[in-house]
């Protein structure tokens, strides 16, 4: 199947979907849930498909390269999304896949006695310095009804917080599931994760309008969709792809994936069709600006416009 499926993805690459003469550069980093263009980028597809993919650090990476016009499409959060419009007016951009929905793959660890949200304060709690992880500690100060200046907030690349956590710098940290292997056995224990905020920390792929044709949109969904299913398909062949590519012990990947919805054609149907991406978008606009954080005073037209139904 695997073998039969990377045939006939070829065959059409060449006869149908020859690259324009400049690619779609899209720009992420080695994030789990946006491995299906990794996947596709490993087999060779992306070439075929008149894609690039260019590999950041962190998110704070791709939003500059963004803003600089370095890219034409990017992986990002929804939450960073709407940040990136607000803040260059200049792009127009639109979201044409929800790329995957958290639930239980961004979490809080914290050490004993630390069991509640609550217990945080006067605590130090290590955070990556990006929209997400901003944007993650205040919904932590939601659910647990404090004030930043509650707590000491130390801010902490995801790489760096196993180690910082282990010689007790923190108390605390927020972090991706693929780290729970490394701060477990350091004694960390998941007081909180993305389970409680349903339908709220949401992963899009998302284009600039004035970049990227319709034709070329239609090209990336499809190299998403095909990618998708050849990984959820033939795991025992893909999987070790992925554990060098991303950087993921293979615990680590299972862990994480199994926090993860994947954006499947059924998952996009539903968020797109039935308006969850919509009042999303309305709800998370509404929490930016009370919070300051949005300048826009409506929610930003990001939906993608689906011309005959090929969303």
């Amino acid at each position: 199947m695997f073998r039969c499926t990377t045939v006939l993805l070829l065959l059409i690459a060449l006869l149908g979907c020859q690259p324009d003469s400049e690619a779609i550069r899209i720009g992420s980093n080695r994030w789990l849930g946006y491995a299906p263009i990794y996947l596709a980028d490993d087999l060779g597809w992306t070439a075929p498909s008149g894609v690039r993919l260019v590999e950041y650090p962190t998110t704070t990476g791709v939003l500059r390269g963004f803003r600089n016009g370095m890219l034409d499409a990017a992986m990002l959060t929804l939450d960073e999304t709407l940040l990136l419009q607000d803040s260059a007016a200049e792009l127009n951009l639109e979201i044409i896949l929800v790329t995957n929905v958290s639930a239980g793959a961004d979490a809080l660890f914290a050490r004993a006695p630390l069991t509640d949200l609550k217990d945080l304060a006067g605590h130090r709690i290590g955070v990556e310095n990006t929209a997400l992880g901003a944007y993650f500690l205040s919904r932590v100060l939601d659910q647990a009804g404090l004030r930043i200046d509650d707590l000491q907030v130390v801010s902490l690349p995801v790489h760096e917080q196993a180690a910082a956590f282990a010689a007790g710098d923190v108390d605390a940290v927020i972090t991706f599931a693929s780290e729970a292997p490394a701060l477990e056995s350091k004694g960390a224990r998941r007081i909180f994760d993305s389970r409680q905020l349903p339908g709220e920390i949401v992963d899009v792929l998302v284009v600039d309008r004035q970049r990227v044709n319709t034709e070329q949109r239609q090209k990336l969904r499809a190299l998403w969709f095909d990618a998708l299913r050849t990984w959820q398909d033939n795991r025992g062949e893909t999987d070790p792809r992925l554990h060098a590519r991303l950087g993921l012990t293979p615990m680590a990947l299972q862990v994480t994936l199994d926090g993860l919805l994947m954006g499947d054609r059924a998952v996009n149907r539903e968020w797109f069709d039935e308006g969850q991406l919509q009042q999303s978008i309305g709800q998370l606009s509404q929490y930016l600006r009370e919070r300051r954080l949005l300048n826009g005073s409506n929610p930003i037209n990001l939906i993608a416009r689906c011309e005959g139904r090929k969303c």
